[in-house]
C-alpha cells in the first residue's frame, strides 16, 4: 500500500490534535449540555429521560428521551419526522424503544444545546393531551 506524505502529515496532526486535548473538559461539556436539555423537559408529563453511555461504539454520554404514549400522542418515528422537519432540522437517534429518541450532544456548536432543547420541548408539549 502507499501512502502519501499529505496523508502521513494529516495523520500526525489529528493524533496530536487527540493526544493534546482535555478530554476531561470535554465529557464535561457534554454533560452539561445534556443537562440544559434534561432540564428542559422536567415539567412536561409522562416524560423520562436518561443519561446512557454506550459500552463501545460512541463512547459518549447522551439522552434516552422517552414518553409515556397515553400522554404524549407521538410515536419515535414521529418524533424524529417532525425534529428533521423543523426549522432547524435536528437529526436524532433511532433507539429500540418505542416512544423515545435518544440524543447525543458531542457534535453540537456552543448554544446548539439550548436550540435543542427547545424543539424537543415544543414537539413533546405539543403532542400532549
Amino acid at each position: 500500500m502507499k501512502v502519501n506524505k499529505e496523508e502521513i502529515i494529516g495523520m500526525y496532526v489529528a493524533l496530536e490534535s487527540y493526544i493534546n486535548r482535555d478530554h476531561q473538559q470535554e465529557w464535561k461539556i457534554w454533560e452539561d449540555r445534556i443537562a440544559v436539555i434534561k432540564k428542559s423537559l422536567v415539567n412536561i408529563a409522562g416524560v423520562t429521560t436518561e443519561v446512557v453511555v454506550p459500552a463501545v461504539a460512541n463512547h459518549n454520554p447522551s439522552l434516552l428521551i422517552s414518553w409515556d404514549p397515553n400522554k404524549i400522542k407521538l410515536t419515535r418515528d414521529g418524533m424524529g419526522e417532525k425534529l428533521r422537519k423543523g426549522t432547524p432540522s435536528i437529526e436524532t437517534i433511532s433507539w429500540e424503544i418505542e416512544n423515545s429518541t435518544r440524543i447525543t450532544v458531542h457534535c453540537l456548536k456552543p448554544g446548539q444545546e439550548k436550540i435543542l432543547a427547545s424543539r424537543i420541548k415544543e414537539e413533546l408539549t405539543m403532542a400532549s393531551v
